[in-house]
């Protein structure tokens, strides 16, 4: 046995074809789960969106080829978030000339920090997720129209026959509300 619960690849091939998929299940209900908290930990650690998409696929196919060593029930987001760590120190090295790219050191530092404070970011969505789950469907339907498919504001007016203008303000203050229903939340579980 290895750290984090994980057995050698070859005792897992010696387990049952039924235990074998039933790990690989819950592995990718894992990977699932914590994909956002893998995005946010490479997004922070690399300047440019690309790089850190390319990195957090490398990171992906990295935990997939190492899926027969994780065991249902361990620490997931220990051990993928030092793979996604690692991913991003191999891509630092090969893009090492680069001016933006940050010491293997402050890496080190901002991915422990990152990592820490990933269970916060979870906290936060889940209150925003809460709070959106309250909003009136119209008002669920707007965000929707303008952070989903990301269309503009003057499309989604056309197709609301609003001016503009009125779906700015209505935006702004669902922005408001939601904010604010955070904050009651989360105060709420500070103080609770």
């Amino acid at each position: 046995m290895t750290p984090h619960g994980r057995q050698p690849a070859a005792a897992a091939a010696e387990a049952s074809p039924v235990a074998a998929a039933a790990d690989m299940v819950g592995f990718c209900a894992e990977l699932m789960r914590h994909q956002a908290r893998l995005r946010g930990l490479v997004r922070c650690l690399l300047f440019d969106p690309a790089a850190s998409e390319d990195v957090l696929q490398d990171t992906n196919l990295t935990l997939l080829r190492k899926a027969a060593d994780f065991r249902t029930g361990t620490d997931f987001w220990a051990w993928a978030s030092q793979v996604a760590r690692y991913q991003v120190l191999t891509h630092c090295k090969r893009f090492k000339r680069d001016k933006l790219v940050f010491s293997p050191d402050l890496l080190a530092t901002l991915a422990d920090e990152a990592i820490a404070r990933a269970a916060e970011f979870d906290v936060r969505r889940e209150a925003l997720e809460a709070c959106l789950a309250r909003l009136p469907p119209p008002q669920r339907q707007l965000l929707e129209l303008r952070y989903g498919p990301k269309t503009s504001i003057e499309e989604i007016a056309t197709t609301l026959e609003r001016t503009a203008g009125s779906i700015r303000q209505t935006l702004f203050r669902i922005r408001q509300a939601l904010l604010a229903c955070v904050e009651r939340r989360l105060a709420g579980e500070v103080a609770g």
